[in-house]
């Protein structure tokens, strides 16, 4: 029996080998707790104009404690870090993104712009994906976009019956304020299929019998199918969602700001406070949904702020509650489906929205808004306006697409930020002026925000648009959509310094964290973004993100930046049994 002796011998050393192995691969990379970082430039960020940066910066436990030149700080003995030349900026910041929702959909089928060219390429991807596995027992589809598809119609019950005759299968668009479900998708979410029910939830799109079509428009009609949809394993979520982090922090963010812990879990809140807790290479500052409760707080890691609302919906479903009717046009009425002459709603009572406001601005919430249209963002400031300013932290105005410059102004003398998702220029700006008309050339009015005066930050709304954190901050410099044919609104332009304060300090402002993060300066955290090129000059396409570092030491962005073997093992026992 010595040879059993001996082949247990050799598969522990084996195994010990595998396990050296493993954690060699998946160790983070440390540096000394005290350190001097020289050797490139260095762009602190800390002034509404360019300044000459310091030669150097002392770190010690996480906190930049100098900045000077490198003669200076080697008096206090720390070894030296080369930066080889590369660009320092202070950690860029996502003020407005869905962490779990990205990492979701991000598992589902894509049917999106990015990767489909024509509505017969979308329905091949679905009836590819008809029998595969998912992540549930439903088959989702994410990324519907009949703005950046030309011939892409609506699907109808038919076609979507065809493709999954038994088994729910629900389309999500892009923006995620449209959803097309099967037949058995809204049997399995209650959904009355021949004739509407009395109090059924608005945005359910029926046909002149009162018949469901599939369509659902908006949040609560969305939500209605959605939130009948079973959960994924609650241990592959959390590795989906880690795996999301490190996709911001290799776009170059330090910081994530998450409007609304939107996405299927248990308890969705308690996830992200999870992931924060540890080893995360972000900080999380959360809003939570109405229905997620009111408790704030966290440390510096993860903190819940407030709560975020919905005023509007998307103006590439009709939901924009715009003060002037869509533009008519072959793409809002045969692909969009939007009727001639249409408004947007508001999703609130005046009375009853500025009587929330009013409760939550006493118990200490910072209140974030959506808002697209004119008549939306008037809504929001009434209420801010009844409530008085905040005497905490100043509330936020989201994605402010039509804003007015008279708006802008009753946002600057309340205290109000605006957060601009610019993304809507770059993928959507050729076809703006067949939504929007001649107002495109107000559209995401950036330049107008920062020349007021007004606290102003970039966002990405993730995964409404791919995690690219220099998209972002090209797409604010120079407004082109993504095929180079527009240019929306060129006057409401910012300068590259503009955007990276949009995306930095102004960003650290917006989520009241401008005495931790967002600038280059003593006392502040020692959070990163390290740079090839300067994205002050170098061309973009030369522009790249090289590392991103948290707290003093360089962010972990390979396997071991998301792969905990806790969920893992997890995840493994319920596939298996």
């Amino acid at each position: 029996m010595k040879w059993l002796g001996r082949v247990f011998k050799g598969l522990l050393v084996l195994g010990l080998l595998a396990a050296g192995l493993i954690w060699y691969l998946l160790r983070p990379e440390r540096v000394a707790s005290q350190l001097i970082l020289t050797g490139g430039q260095i762009l602190p960020m800390s002034t509404a104009t360019e300044v000459p940066g310091p030669e150097a910066i002392l770190v010690q436990d996480g906190v930049i404690t100098a900045v000077g030149t490198l003669a200076q700080l080697q008096e206090s003995g720390a070894p030296v870090h080369d930066l080889t030349g590369r660009v320092l900026t202070p950690g860029l910041i996502e003020p407005h993104t869905h962490p779990i929702a990205t990492a979701l959909l991000g598992a589902v089928v894509d049917v999106s712009g990015f990767r489909h060219t024509s509505r017969a390429e979308v329905m091949q991807s679905l009836e590819q994906a008809a029998d595969a596995t998912a992540l549930t027992p439903w088959l989702v589809a994410y990324g519907w976009d009949p703005v950046a598809i030309a011939d892409l119609s609506a699907p109808t019950l038919g076609e979507l019956d065809e493709i999954a005759p038994e088994r729910p299968l629900v389309v999500i668009t892009q923006m995620l304020h449209e959803v097309f479900a099967n037949t058995a998708a809204m049997r399995a979410s209650g959904i009355s299929l021949a004739t509407p029910e009395s109090g059924e939830p608005h945005g359910i799109i029926r046909d002149a019998q009162g018949r469901a079509t599939g369509a659902f428009r908006e949040l609560e009609a969305v939500n209605a199918v959605l939130g009948a949809m079973p959960a994924a394993d609650p241990a592959v979520v959390e590795l989906l969602v880690r795996r999301a982090y490190v996709s911001y922090a290799k776009a170059g963010y330090t910081t994530i700001g998450i409007t609304g812990a939107v996405g299927k879990h248990p308890d969705p809140v308690g996830l992200l406070r999870h992931i924060g807790a540890r080893d995360a290479p972000l900080r999380a500052f959360l809003y939570l949904l109405p229905h997620q409760g009111k408790d704030l707080g966290g440390n510096d890691d993860f903190r819940v702020l407030g709560t975020k609302y919905w005023m509007d919906g998307s103006p590439f479903t009709g939901g924009a509650a715009f003060a002037e009717a869509y533009e008519h046009s072959d793409l809002t009425s045969e692909r969009m489906h939007i009727p001639h002459g249409h408004l947007g709603p508001v999703n609130h009572e005046p009375g009853d929205f500025s009587a929330t406001v009013a409760d939550l601005q006493a118990q200490g919430h910072q209140i974030a808004v959506h808002a697209q249209g004119e008549r939306a963002i008037d809504q929001v400031l009434d209420a801010f306006e009844a409530a008085a300013p905040n005497p905490g932290l100043a509330h936020r105005l989201e994605h402010n697409a039509l804003i007015t410059p008279a708006q802008i102004q009753r946002a600057k003398a309340l205290g109000i930020s605006l957060g601009f998702f610019v993304d809507h220029i770059y993928y959507y700006g050729d076809a703006l002026p067949d939504i929007v008309g001649d107002r495109a050339d107000r559209y995401m009015p950036v330049g107008a925000a920062m020349r007021a005066g007004v606290v102003t930050t970039l966002h990405g709304d993730h995964p409404a648009s791919p995690i690219d954190a220099l998209r972002t901050l090209r797409t604010a410099v120079d407004r082109h959509s993504v095929s180079g044919d527009t240019i929306t609104a060129p006057d409401q332009a910012i300068t590259r310094y503009e955007a990276l304060s949009a995306m930095t300090l102004q960003a650290a402002q917006q989520l009241g964290q401008q005495d931790l993060i967002g600038s280059i300066e003593v006392g502040k955290r020692a959070d990163f973004t390290l740079f090839n090129g300067n994205p002050l000059t170098t061309d973009w396409q030369a522009l790249s993100v090289a590392a991103t570092w948290k707290d003093g030491q360089p962010t972990q962005t390979g396997l071991g930046g998301w792969l905990r073997f806790g969920p893992a093992f997890a995840a493994i026992r319920s596939i298996l049994f």
